[in-house]
């Protein structure tokens, strides 16, 4: 009986946590309305959550001809995400660092360049911020890696490659952490930010100009990653089977892989929409996959083509909001 009570208590706290991180501010009567719930049950967890500072006693408001009702202020710095995600930018490996609180607003955000990347690299940085903002709860990196059973099986950083590193940050600061592919990121960040629907089909292509690609693939409104995690490491694609280490990364060239990977993917996903990220490419790429179409089915297969040079701003898109989901699911 006791479990079932804390059940409901949990399902009701977590429906009064959405209707104000929705509302920002409201009065326990508005509260009563918008939820459906008892005022009896909004006074007694407006208390918890008083106590436990996820909201804040704000001002008090008209009620309509009775007395003014105390208003209560959903508290978006409760609890902090720290991100830290990487990109190649003018050749360098540069770390973007952003604190961001619930609604996903930037508190502060920075960059660094960091040319050597190895496991004790961002110890400083996670450091100094855990210091400055001691409510951080949930440390986020999106980097061109892939963790499989606690591991980093592969990564564009040699230095990161087969390490625990998760493992390691989150035993050294004693806070959750959360790892995600690079353009599994900014498919995600792509499709939230331009509202695609969850019942379509998108396929990010990412081609930096110093490492292999990379794909992710976006289905029924979630990142697929397949068995191991491992679904889009399309430099194993048999076209692509390249000795990547001395790739001279001739524009041609990406090219040409760019437009085998697209005809791949529609073969195997028939996808509403590619992104095509790469600093680069142009609109040209498209007519060169149509060109190498050689039935009618292959060019009806063909989905809408974009090529961005925004990989930076859906990649920041699609780690914060997978960031804060996670950390919302952290909630007692």
């Amino acid at each position: 009986m006791g479990k079932n009570i804390n059940l409901i208590k949990a399902g009701n706290l977590n429906i009064l946590r959405r209707v104000l991180k929705e509302k920002r501010v409201a009065t326990k009567p508005q509260l009563s309305e918008l939820t459906g719930l008892s005022v009896v049950t909004i006074n007694s967890l407006v208390n918890y959550l008083l106590e436990n500072r996820e909201i804040i006693e704000g001002e008090m408001l008209p009620s309509g001809g009775g007395r003014p009702a105390v208003s209560y202020k959903f508290n978006s710095e409760y609890k902090l995400a720290l991100i830290i995600y990487m990109n190649e930018y003018n050749g360098e490996n540069t770390a973007y660092i952003a604190v961001v609180n619930l609604y996903g607003e930037i508190i502060e955000k920075y960059e660094k360049v960091i040319r050597e990347i190895d496991i004790y690299s961002f110890d400083n940085i996670i450091e100094d911020m855990t210091i400055k903002y001691p409510n951080i709860g949930i440390i986020s990196f999106g980097m061109p890696v892939v963790e499989v059973n606690g591991r980093l099986l592969i990564s564009d950083y040699k230095e990161l490659e087969n390490t625990f590193f998760t493992s390691y940050i989150k035993e050294k600061f004693n806070i959750p952490v959360l790892i995600e592919n690079d353009i599994n990121l900014a498919i995600a960040g792509y499709c939230f930010s331009n509202n695609i629907s969850t019942k379509k089909t998108a396929i990010g292509i990412y081609f930096p100009n110093n490492y292999p690609p990379g794909a992710g693939i976006y289905i029924n409104g979630k990142i697929h990653k397949g068995r191991n995690g491992l679904a889009g490491e399309i430099k194993y694609l048999p076209h692509n089977k390249i000795y990547w280490e001395s790739f001279d990364y001739n524009l041609n060239k990406i090219r040409e892989i760019i437009a085998k990977t697209i005809l791949s993917f529609n073969c195997m996903y028939n996808p509403d929409l590619i992104v095509v990220y790469n600093d680069k490419i142009d609109e040209t790429i498209i007519e060169e996959v149509t060109n190498n179409c050689n039935s009618e089915i292959e060019r009806v297969m063909i989905p809408e083509i974009i090529i961005s040079k925004e990989i930076n701003k859906d990649f920041e898109i699609g780690i914060k909001h997978i960031t804060l989901k996670e950390l919302e699911s952290y909630k007692e």
